[in-house]
């Protein structure tokens, strides 16, 4: 089995922030299992060996939680296993790097580096409970471009509560002062078992402004490409050729594996994930199990359904001759339905090579994508 992408899950940070609903720890709380956790990804590595082929890997990520709380050698270590890649991300807090810390990482074989700066009021930081500041996030930058990163992502998240169009306009103003090859857009969604979701059914905390939120993102699709960034996703915005290669591996519906705890896996017509309790997924690693907790095989109807929500997302589309030669039927032909009453609602547009949003689309894009669920 070709394996094209790797995801490894770092479920490490300082503190959970209060609308984050991921699988991660507080470090401090995970002593052992934050000390083993390095011996324990190269155990599972060594498990794939003979059930995958990762001789061909063109994209490792390493997310979390906080991976730049692991320490450098470790990564290396990993990365050591592994064949070269064409690009190595890792997801960093402003404040959990330094420079001596962002050598090592370049040297241990990152090549690119996604900053969570989510936003650049402190106000709205504070709330978030976010261990930064705006100028925190600007150090970090500027310390990554004298580490050797010549490829930085930064995170944004607009809709949040309290949020006003002049504070986001403000954010990505101050983003793009950066001048970050790549910026991620990220609209709030607040979950029942965070502190956030919490307070939102106590009725202290104000729900999302939904029509305020599509304005802010209508404000970056506007803004960023008039600054050199192309919306290449319907969140994401690059310089030419910057476009993350491991995220576009997703919507391509590529071969990834996921390594260490709750991450997850897509192979061909496979999906499955591991446990999200550490406990568990330390105990089948020792034992020279694969810590599987979801396992499921999808039909050829689930597989081409998922490739076109999947391929909509990004804004060349789907490429109608690939995914004929991919899946032996004309995207054309298949969903011929339901992509003459999108493209009559103005949703998408099509021709005989492409398949493809709409601005309006864009905006609506999960009245497309429920199409194909």
């Amino acid at each position: 089995m070709r394996i094209d992408s790797l995801y490894v899950h770092i479920p490490f940070c300082l503190r959970k922030c209060n609308y984050c609903d991921f699988v991660s720890f507080p470090a401090a709380e995970c002593g052992e299992l934050y000390a083993a956790y390095p011996d324990l990804l190269e155990r599972e590595l060594a498990l794939w060996q003979g059930k995958a082929d990762l001789t061909r890997l063109s994209t490792v990520y390493f997310g979390g939680g906080t991976p730049s709380l692991m320490e450098p050698e470790a990564i290396g270590r990993l990365l050591s296993l592994l064949p070269p890649v064409t690009e190595c991300t890792l997801e960093a807090n402003p404040e959990t790097v330094d420079p001596a810390r962002l050598i090592a990482f370049r040297e241990a074989g990152v090549d690119r580096l996604s900053l969570g700066a989510q936003s650049f009021d402190p106000d709205l930081l504070s709330a978030m409970g976010r261990g930064h500041d705006g100028e925190r996030t600007a150090h970090a930058v500027r310390e990554a471009r004298q580490a050797g990163f010549d490829n930085i992502s930064l995170d944004l998240i607009y809709g949040l509560p309290g949020q006003g169009i002049d504070q986001w306009r403000d954010s990505l103003e101050r983003a793009v002062e950066l001048s970050p090859e790549h910026v991620s857009l990220y609209g709030l969604t607040i979950h029942p078992d965070t502190p956030w979701g919490r307070a939102l059914d106590a009725g202290s905390l104000a729900a999302p402004d939904d029509d305020l939120a599509a304005d802010m993102l209508e404000l970056a699709m506007d803004y960023l490409p008039r600054q050199g960034y192309l919306q290449y996703e319907i969140a994401n915005f690059a310089r030419p050729g910057r476009e993350s290669r491991h995220n576009c591996a997703y919507w391509q519906r590529d071969n990834y594996l996921g390594l260490g705890i709750a991450a997850a896996s897509c192979l061909n017509d496979h999906r499955f994930a591991n446990t999200p309790d550490p406990q568990i997924y330390a105990e089948a690693i020792r034992q020279g199990r694969l810590p599987w907790a979801e396992d499921e095989h999808y039909g050829i109807e689930q597989i081409m359904g998922e490739a076109m929500f999947l391929g909509l997302r990004l804004l060349r589309g789907v490429d109608v001759a690939a995914f004929e030669q991919r899946y032996g039927v004309s995207p054309l032909k298949r969903f011929r339905l339901e992509l003459w009453q999108l493209r009559n609602q103005g949703l998408i547009e099509c021709d005989d090579a492409t398949i493809r949003l709409t601005p309006k689309g864009v905006a609506l894009g999960n009245l497309v994508f429920e199409q194909f669920v």
